[in-house]
């Protein structure tokens, strides 16, 4: 038996049922129901021995998951080959019989500016310990490299530089 076999694909949708939740959950290794629209999983984006990624379908049907190693939500839905509008329900209406095109969900720059400042609040800390003089140890060091990363993630998601 292979290291990998515990860890099988658990979660089967219908084959007819494309929601974003069924999406995420039959790309995910070693899902595990939690709960009421809440799962367990192996990250996909780093070396997960045990599940660290939580996944829950919020009521409207958007899938929100956290990864508890620190991964960002572009790099999940990256190595799931899905990108962050598979995880809300309409994003792939088309209006092509009317001649105009794919539609897309506006983007809702509020989530992104509350992301950006929670992370820009962790820096003005971080900021600070070094103005005192003060060593970062390794903990501070990467959680500064995830907020700049967080920031970045926010950024791209607005469609700006990457």
């Amino acid at each position: 038996m292979d290291k990998n076999s515990r860890f099988r694909k658990t979660y089967q949708p219908n084959a007819d049922n494309r929601a974003p939740i069924d999406k995420v959950l039959s790309a995910l290794d070693g899902v595990k129901k939690t709960g009421p629209d809440k799962w367990i999983a192996r990250c996909p984006a780093h070396d997960d021995k045990r599940p660290s990624l939580s996944v829950k379908q919020a009521d409207d049907g958007k899938v929100l998951f956290k990864c508890w190693s620190g991964c960002s939500a572009q790099a999940i839905t990256e190595a799931l080959g899905l990108s962050l509008a598979d995880l809300f329900p309409g994003d792939r209406r088309s209006l092509a019989d009317h001649g105009t095109g794919p539609m897309r969900r506006p983007f809702d720059y509020r989530d992104a500016l509350t992301g950006i400042s929670t992370e820009a609040i962790t820096i003005r800390v971080i900021a600070g310990a070094l103005q005192r003089g003060e060593t970062l140890d390794e903990s501070a060091v990467n959680r500064l490299a995830l907020a700049e990363e967080r920031i970045s993630d926010a950024l791209a998601g607005a469609g700006g530089a990457k």
